[in-house]
C-alpha cells in the first residue's frame, strides 16, 4: 500500500470513528454551529405554506444520478424528510421534481417513508416526485406554469443546477415566492444570489441535514468534518514550521 493510500485509509477510519463517537455523545457534547440565515428563514415559511394551504416545492437539480454532482440532490432528499414531518398536515401536499428519472424513484421512496414515520401513509402519492422534463433545459421551461398550476408558495432548489438554475429561481422571484437556492457549482450559486432572496453559499448546500435536525449522524458528520478541517490546518501548520527550522523527516 502506497503511503498515499495509507495516509487516506487513516482519515477515513478517524472519520468514521468520529462520527460513531459524536452521535453516541450527542447529548454530552451537543453540536454548536454558527447561524445559517436561510435555514432559519425556511422553518418560518413552511408553517405558512401549512396555514394558508398553499403548496412547497422541492426541487434536487437537473443532474443525474451517474453523475458526480449528485450529492446535492442526496442532500435535498434529507431536507424532504424535514419537510413532511413539518408539513405533513397541509391541505396541499409536498411536491419534489427533478430532470433524472432514478431521482425521481428516489424521491418517491423518500415521500413514502416520510409520511410513513409521522404516521400519514394515506397522504402519500406517487406523482409528488414528478420528472418535469429529461434535459436541463426542458426541466426549467416546465417550472413557470408548475408554479402557477400547483399554487406553489415555498420554492425550495437544493441539487446541482447549470446556468438553468439562475432561470429556476428568477421564475420564482416574479411570482414573489419564498425561495431557498443552493447547488454546488459556485458561478451558479453566485448567479442564484443575484436572482434570489435566499441563497446557500459555499459549502452550506451540504449542511442542511445538520441544521434541520434531519438525523443525529448529519450532525455528527458535520461536527466530524470541523474537526478533521482544524486536524489538516494544524498538521500544514505545524509541517511549515519544522521546515523553516531545519527538521528534515
Amino acid at each position: 500500500m502506497s503511503s498515499q493510500n495509507a495516509v487516506a485509509l487513516v482519515l477515513l477510519l478517524l472519520f468514521i470513528g468520529l462520527m460513531v463517537f459524536y452521535t453516541v455523545m450527542r447529548r454530552r457534547w451537543p453540536a454548536n454551529f454558527r447561524s445559517i440565515r436561510p435555514f432559519e428563514r425556511l422553518g418560518s415559511a413552511i408553517e405558512q405554506s401549512v396555514e394558508t394551504g398553499e403548496r412547497i416545492h422541492l426541487s434536487l437539480g437537473t443532474a443525474s444520478i451517474d453523475g458526480p454532482h449528485f450529492a446535492p440532490a442526496l442532500v435535498g432528499l434529507s431536507i424532504l424528510e424535514k419537510i413532511i414531518s413539518a408539513a405533513a398536515i397541509s391541505d396541499r401536499p409536498t411536491v419534489v421534481t427533478t430532470a433524472d428519472g432514478s431521482i425521481m424513484i428516489l424521491a418517491q421512496d423518500t415521500l413514502k417513508r416520510s409520511y410513513a414515520r409521522v404516521r400519514a401513509s394515506g397522504r402519500y402519492e406517487n406523482s409528488a416526485a414528478r420528472l418535469l422534463g429529461a434535459t436541463p433545459f426542458s426541466y426549467i421551461a416546465s417550472i413557470p406554469s408548475f408554479l402557477k398550476d400547483e399554487e406553489i408558495s415555498v420554492h425550495i432548489l437544493n441539487g446541482s443546477f447549470g446556468t438553468e438554475g439562475g432561470l429556476a429561481t428568477a421564475f420564482a422571484e416574479d411570482r414573489d415566492l419564498f425561495v431557498l437556492a443552493g447547488t454546488d457549482d459556485l458561478q451558479i450559486q453566485a448567479l442564484m444570489y443575484a436572482t434570489s432572496n435566499t441563497t446557500l453559499i459555499g459549502e452550506e448546500v451540504f449542511a442542511g441535514g445538520a441544521y434541520l435536525h434531519v438525523n443525529p449522524m448529519h450532525r455528527a458528520s458535520l461536527q466530524t468534518e470541523d474537526l478533521i478541517r482544524w486536524i489538516l490546518i494544524l498538521a500544514v501548520v505545524a509541517g511549515t514550521v519544522l521546515v523553516t527550522i531545519g527538521v528534515q523527516w
